[in-house]
């Protein structure tokens, strides 16, 4: 169950108004207002929905520039993003110094392209990567990213 303080939170971290989440799940705008003052709660194919629109805001996506335009598309767009890939289970990996954030450039080769993850406010990790690898893990920019560090030497210079 989704509580009204995280009902806006998905609306406003996909960057939609009351009337845009209320074209996109069915229902009408008075009717998201009163879900996130508490009043109704969600139906059930409501509730599946937020939760995928969760999933793709947790993920990442962007929504400045596509904003409901098309309604079916960008419905479209939010469910593959929810659910296209599986989130990756860092749980599995030895390495320990991983870093989450967002991708802020990516410049594509026809072999190898250059992937800038920003993990802190100026902070940025750069790696070079296959492009197949860029496609299969659907990497774009504003995308979220996790850089994965193992080395086996690490090269210190004074500052």
């Amino acid at each position: 169950m989704r509580s009204p303080a995280q009902i806006r939170s998905i609306r406003t971290r996909l960057g939609l108004s009351q009337k845009e989440l209320a074209g996109l799940v069915g229902t009408h705008a008075m009717t998201v207002s009163k879900w996130e003052r508490g009043v109704l709660k969600p139906g059930d194919h409501q509730r599946q929905l937020l939760g995928a629109f969760a999933d793709a805001a947790d993920r990442g996506i962007r929504v400045q520039g596509r904003r409901a335009r098309d309604p079916v598309r960008f419905l479209a767009d939010l469910l593959s993003h929810a659910r296209a890939n599986p989130e990756l289970s860092l749980g599995t990996l030895s390495a320990t110094n991983r870093f989450p954030g967002t991708i802020v450039q990516l410049s594509r080769g026809d072999v190898m392209s250059k992937v800038v993850i920003e993990v802190a406010p100026g902070v940025r990790i750069g790696a070079v990567i296959t492009t197949d690898s860029v496609d299969r893990l659907g990497l774009d920019l504003g995308s979220r990213a996790i850089a994965i560090i193992k080395a086996t030497e690490v090269i210190v210079g004074g500052a």
